[in-house]
């Protein structure tokens, strides 16, 4: 647990599907320190829907990295969660507490799952269980009492590219394709280049089950409407075109719309950001993804120091003694990979890391939901030019390292370390990777040839 009042750890006791209905599962939290464990708030739910007053374990959730979708603790009719009350008390130098969660059940064809828990690294490739647990005091039955709705979020993945860009949200893709590279410009005719562009993206139509795909195209704010929008919807008509000759499954419907210089995605005034904003967009159901062969092992935290692949330190003046230390970057069954990695305070004064690692309009051309999380973190697949950020669910909240609860371990002392984690939805294909750090808006650090397991 990356805890101000740490060290700390969180053990798995189980996982197991108690009914039809519900998955319940059982941890321990450890106090590995010399001081108490202030636990109150710190297995909350952050994001827009968190409540920074609970004192519930009501931030543990199921992640389904095939379904993209994030079950979070059941709730009873009056709001109380069907997990542990943390109270107030802390938890004394190495002592122990058991805590629950119910939760809603994945479908039965969901074996294995990854756990999340505040402040925590995931818990990769975890099967579920079936049968029984044995009760823990004030350990509510689902059975007994009124239900409210389940709270299943959905769980986003963003890449960015030069040529294109996808965002996924569970259900649905988007594929934003570089105007630059379709057409000439000004023009509406597609390039030679559009080619490879678009039999990709007719690829994952194929693959895909939904019968429509939606084609919005968009300009930068250069000029004007009067120009822009007509422009824009000759380009996406271009590219509906061309994909209905590429497209093999039949019963494929395509709807195009021009914006103009609408819903831009990254900011107007820098070149970049209006590269990202001339583009044509193909909508469409979400793809399955393809099977995964994971490898290795799953981090699993060990007393001592962690174990480490790469060491660097930073190159950015504010953060030049700071090192990172590799710990694991592991693809799962699911096709989900944990990014595990710890950050080593070997100046002479204290560090605060707040902030350093949050998306910034001026470093990636996009602004974090949520402050002071590593959400910046992006992670290059080199042999596609692809960025990748961190998972994040529809409450708004990163599956990585937030830094913004009060109780997060985000000043190092000299000497300290801590270690951080996120998610990401890497393409199968990914072998090695670079890995970018950026330091509070600037460029920090840059690990080049980061092995996947």
């Amino acid at each position: 647990m990356a805890h101000d009042s740490g060290p700390a750890h969180v053990e798995l006791l189980k996982l197991s599907r108690t009914s039809a209905n519900t998955v319940t599962g059982q941890f321990r939290v450890v106090n590995d320190g010399q001081s108490e464990l202030k636990l109150r708030i710190s297995l909350f739910e952050g994001g827009r829907e968190g409540d920074i007053r609970s004192l519930e374990a009501n931030g543990i959730g199921l992640l389904d990295g095939i379904g993209g979708k994030l079950y979070m603790p059941l709730r009873t009719a009056d709001g109380t969660c069907l997990c542990t009350a943390l109270g107030a008390e802390g938890l004394p130098p190495g002592a122990s507490l058991d805590v629950y969660a119910v939760f809603p059940a994945p479908p039965a064809a969901v074996k294995r799952v990854t756990v999340t828990l505040p402040l925590t690294v995931p818990m990769q490739d975890v099967p579920i269980g079936d049968g029984p647990l044995r009760a823990l005091p004030d350990q509510k039955d689902p059975a007994s009492v009124s239900l409210a709705p389940p709270r299943i979020l959905t769980v986003a993945g963003v890449a960015q590219g030069d040529d294109q860009s996808v965002d996924d949200d569970g259900d649905n893709r988007a594929v934003r394709l570089s105007s630059d590279v379709l057409f000439a410009l000004n023009k509406a005719d597609l390039t030679p280049q559009a080619d490879k562009l678009l039999r990709g993206v007719a690829q994952q139509v194929d693959s895909s089950r939904g019968s429509t795909v939606k084609i919005d195209g968009y300009t930068d704010s250069s000029g004007n409407d009067a120009i822009n929008r007509p422009l824009s919807e000759r380009r996406a008509k271009a590219v509906a075109d061309r994909l209905k000759r590429l497209v093999t499954r039949t019963g494929v419907t395509f709807q195009t719309a021009g914006h103009g210089s609408a819903d831009p995605v990254a900011s107007n005034d820098s070149e970049s950001g209006r590269r990202k904003n001339r583009r044509v967009t193909a909508s469409f159901t979400m793809p399955p993804p393809p099977p995964t062969t994971a490898g290795g092992q799953p981090y699993r935290w060990t007393p001592g120091k962690p174990a480490s692949s790469r060491t660097a330190a930073f190159t950015a003046p504010e953060a030049k003694s700071l090192q990172v230390e590799v710990n694991s970057l592991h693809r799962d069954q699911s096709g989900l990979t944990t990014f595990v990695w710890t950050l080593r305070n070997n100046g002479k004064s204290q560090a605060d890391v707040g902030s350093a690692f949050e998306l910034d309009l001026q470093y990636h051309d996009m602004m974090t939901p949520t402050s002071q999380s590593a959400d910046g973190i992006s992670v290059l697949d080199t042999a596609s030019g692809v960025w990748y950020y961190p998972l994040r669910a529809s409450s708004e909240e990163c599956v990585c390292a937030s830094l913004i609860r009060s109780d997060a371990k985000k000043v190092l002392d000299p000497g300290e370390s801590v270690t951080y984690s996120g998610v990401y939805r890497l393409p199968a294909e990914a072998r090695t990777v670079d890995i970018d750090f950026p330091w509070s808006g600037h460029e920090g650090l840059r690990l080049k040839g980061v092995a996947v397991n």
